[in-house]
């Protein structure tokens, strides 16, 4: 029964808890195969040597699957707690703009040219040359999202607390300078890879933005359609599925107004409707 009901919670549950909850068992994962292996007298961990990203550029031929797999492997605790803290807050942020997809494409492609760039500054940095270079964690992932949305929504207002409401773009931008600077103070080879990520969440903004061209004009037609149905049934009343629709395009529209002119140009009402709405 427990088992049905943990099935039937990863099956209703988004796609951000799904990331989360793969991260957290192959972390679970890592560190017990590193417990038997320290039990064992044995340095090396087979999921960190077979899953996370190494330098060596012969992983182009034998290894290509790392691109991706380390961006789900942690093996420190405080790593793995900060990246699945912001995971949680910009993933779930992010499906307010993007699709479940496009969550998908920025994690993956995130990933993997935080990894491309890593490898290549292994290769031609000399100040790497005699490193023995690792890289592992969803950090050039969340970087991808966090561009991605301050590309798409730049004036939109996040609470932090202790600071009150700060724009996503100087938030955004803040963090950029402090992966710069961090690059020669330590883990120089993970900073890198989180610019990589970084750029990769810019370009992929930029590219879903030119497919659509009015993200609302269909939206407006499809409520013409609804109103034009209300009238036409029998007790004037609309569907459920009806009704979950206009709700999604009013919550859309809101975003929208927030992204480009901020939070403080709502009216009263239309705050107090997305308050309620984030409730439901």
């Amino acid at each position: 029964m427990q088992f049905n009901n943990l099935k039937e919670h990863l099956k209703n549950s988004t796609i951000v808890d799904q990331f989360i909850y793969i991260n957290l068992i192959v972390f679970v994962l890592a560190f017990m195969v590193n417990t038997v292996a320290f039990l064992n007298n044995q340095q090396s961990n087979f999921i960190i040597d077979y899953f996370a990203l190494s330098k060596d550029d012969s992983i182009y031929f034998y290894k290509p699957y790392t691109f991706i797999s380390y961006g789900f492997l942690h093996i420190g605790f405080i790593h793995l707690l900060f990246n699945l803290i912001a995971l949680y807050y910009l993933g779930n942020l992010f499906l307010n703009f993007f699709s479940k997809k496009q969550f998908v494409i920025y994690y993956i492609l995130g990933s993997v040219f935080g990894g491309i760039l890593f490898v290549i500054s292994y290769q031609y940095f000399p100040v790497f040359k005699n490193n023995q270079g690792v890289l592992l964690g969803a950090s050039a992932s969340i970087s991808a999202l966090l561009v991605g949305l301050a590309t798409h929504a730049p004036n939109y207002e996040i609470n932090l607390r202790f600071i009150g409401f700060v724009k996503i773009w100087k938030l955004t931008l803040a963090y950029i300078i402090l992966t710069i600077i961090l690059i020669p103070n330590g883990n120089a080879g993970g900073q890198i890879a989180h610019l990589g990520g970084a750029f990769i969440g810019y370009l992929l903004t930029l590219y879903f933005a030119n497919q659509k061209e009015k993200p609302y004009k269909k939206s407006h037609s499809n409520l013409k359609m609804i109103y034009k149905a209300k009238e036409k049934s029998d007790d004037f009343g609309l569907s459920v599925h009806q009704k979950k629709i206009i709700h999604q395009r009013k919550v859309d529209a809101i975003l929208d107004k927030i992204s480009k002119s901020g939070y403080d140009s709502l009216t009263k009402t239309e705050r107090d409707f997305l308050a309620n709405a984030s409730k439901k």
